[in-house]
């Protein structure tokens, strides 16, 4: 990192955290250095109006100066955009900033995660768009992280996927032809991952098999670690069905 650095970025907020009683830690998505963490000094001091800015699903520019792993923020602007998002699409979209908090790595430039970014949160809001928008980001997430799923040839014989043929999928290895696999691994169709590979989310069974392989795939990476908004969903699900 610069220590001179003065540049106005875009970005979002993806968490923040108390530092001390005026201060926070504010990580953040930025197209050219992808996730960084900044300490935002006495945001919470008087009428915190920063500390207001500094909020989830609000487009921002910002700046910071500092070496090392926490540089200081410096300015902060609203640069437009904020979505107000409620109910299940507000913990759709606490879970796509929970996966960039956990899996995206610091500094590394992530300009096509970036403009996916506000782009499902869109589809967040949006209950017939949802589901498409994030299997279409949970795919482009591990493409950043350089752990992109084998969409393209199965890991036995190396061929071209066959959309005719069934695999099942060793996690996080790649595709088996059904035949071979011994039932060991995630059913899905080629037909699904070559839609998967086309980020073709059109067709229910397409969308279904996407969801679990996904799941399986984030599971493993996650390496153990929980995630609040999956909780947070099933709450707003069940506050749905009892409402009814």
């Amino acid at each position: 990192m610069s220590a001179g650095r003065k540049l106005l970025e875009p970005a979002y907020v993806i968490h923040r955290r108390p530092f001390s009683d005026t201060s926070l830690i504010v990580e953040l998505l930025t197209p050219a250095h992808g996730r960084v963490s900044v300490l935002a000094k006495g945001v919470k001091r008087g009428k915190a109006q920063k500390a207001l800015l500094l909020q989830p699903f609000r487009s921002l520019h910002v700046a910071w100066i500092g070496r090392g792993e926490l540089p200081v923020l410096t300015t902060a602007e609203e640069a437009g955009q904020m979505l107000h998002l409620q109910g299940e699409s507000l913990a759709c979209a606490y879970y796509v900033n929970e996966l960039i908090y956990h899996l995206v790595p610091k500094f590394e430039p992530a300009a096509d995660l970036f403009t996916h970014y506000w782009s499902t949160l869109q589809g967040c809001k949006d209950i017939s768009l949802r589901a498409c928008a994030l299997r279409s980001f949970e795919v482009s997430l591990l493409e950043q992280i350089g752990l992109a799923p084998t969409l393209g040839q199965d890991i036995v014989s190396g061929q071209p996927i066959d959309s005719s043929q069934n695999y099942f999928y060793r996690v996080p290895e790649g595709p088996v032809p059904a035949a071979s696999a011994k039932g060991n691994g995630i059913e899905v169709s080629g037909a699904t991952l070559q839609n998967i590979a086309d980020r073709d989310f059109s067709k229910p069974e397409t969308l279904r098999q996407a969801k679990h392989l996904n799941r399986a795939l984030i599971h493993y990476h996650l390496d153990g670690k929980e995630l609040m908004s999956r909780a947070l969903m099933k709450n707003f699900r069940k506050l749905k069905v009892d409402s009814q």
